[in-house]
């Protein structure tokens, strides 16, 4: 029982250190003895039966709004505040007050106009307190609503935190894949790619172990987007609920698969004919052809007989912008013709 409340006691006291703060920053009432009235910042709370000034931290952590708080020299009686105490102004009257010099925590940084936490590099929460699962979590949350970055992300199925790409708009975007450039080689071992690799600010791919954590999360939409020299625009498909299995094979299912409401956009369903197979690589050939589609793919994905779909193949931009005809290169079918697939992101979203 003894080490139970011993317990409790540091519990409370980390609580309140991490609200309150360095106790160098807290403006005590011993700095003005002079004076003989207590003023109190408004929107004052009155909380009584609270008899330490970790106590009435911890009250103030609980109040989304507190920003200060008081504790009365007889140590019952608790008053926490939603503005600051100012330096300079005269507080007294039997009481010790605190500012809450930052209740964020993990970087983020409170905003006293709006009464909550801005949070950065994926950390959400009323303080920042947790890691998204996904980017669509830190859209959905309101903590990030615009542009491209690296943010962390921690699924429920992953063992700890790491980095993806986010898109953060069109309710959060968590790439899985982008190969545009040629800057990263995608011949890579079982290995490399149950790890992943690359650079996410360029080509990567982000990693099997990864991927199957975020779709086991999370029921989650798969798409597909390709660029040819058919069309100005990109080209687009979706699966809906896709999901790499957890039995070290990364097999890939999904629901059922639709592509872009307007022409332009469509993207042909290459993974239909693959859906149920196993991932594959040159060292780990699960495919049902005799040859090793990976290898003749020069690359590693979903491989049955051998494929229509090869977006991580070898990246080249010939004269006319048509398929050279070899197994290697990078393609995505069915297209507009025989067009060269000149650039592929994949990206998920809950």
């Amino acid at each position: 029982m003894a080490a139970l409340h011993m317990l409790a006691i540091v519990t409370l006291f980390l609580h309140f250190k991490i609200i309150a703060g360095d106790e160098t920053r807290i403006i005590s009432s011993k700095a003005y003895s002079e004076c003989t009235q207590f003023i109190s910042p408004t929107n004052a709370t009155v909380i009584e039966g609270i008899y330490s000034v970790a106590a009435c931290g911890v009250q103030c952590s609980t109040e989304t709004q507190c920003v200060a708080f008081s504790v009365s020299v007889a140590g019952d009686t608790c008053m926490i505040h939603r503005e600051m105490f100012l330096t300079g102004v005269c507080y007294s009257g039997g009481w010790r007050h605190f500012n809450v010099q930052n209740r964020c925590m993990n970087g983020g940084e409170y905003d006293q106009d709006k009464l909550s936490c801005q949070c950065y590099g994926g950390y959400i929460g009323q303080f920042c307190e947790r890691i998204m699962q996904d980017c669509s979590e830190g859209y959905s949350t309101h903590h990030y609503n615009k542009g491209s970055g690296i943010y962390l992300i921690q699924p429920y199925m992953a063992p700890g935190p790491f980095k993806v790409k986010c898109r953060m708009q069109y309710g959060g975007n968590t790439y899985i894949q982008i190969h545009m450039d040629g800057s990263t080689n995608f011949n890579r071992s079982w290995q490399e790619y149950k790890d992943g690799f690359g650079d996410l600010t360029k080509d990567f791919w982000l990693g099997n172990d990864k991927i199957a954590s975020i779709t086991n999360g999370r029921s989650q939409l798969l798409t597909f987007k390709t660029t040819d020299n058919s069309s100005t625009v990109q080209r687009q498909r979706i699966y809906k609920s896709f999901t790499l299995s957890q039995d070290g094979l990364y097999t890939m299912t999904y629901e059922r698969s639709w592509a872009h409401i307007l022409p332009e956009h469509v993207g042909g369903d290459c993974l239909a004919e693959l859906k149920g197979q196993p991932f594959s690589t040159f060292d780990r050939d699960n495919d049902d052809s005799p040859l090793n589609c990976a290898q003749e793919h020069q690359s590693g994905f979903w491989f049955k007989n051998c494929t229509p779909c090869n977006p991580n193949g070898v990246w080249s931009e010939t004269p006319d912008k048509l398929r050279a005809g070899v197994p290697w290169e990078m393609f995505w079918t069915p297209v507009t013709g025989d067009n060269l697939i000149l650039s592929c992101f994949a990206y998920l979203k809950a």
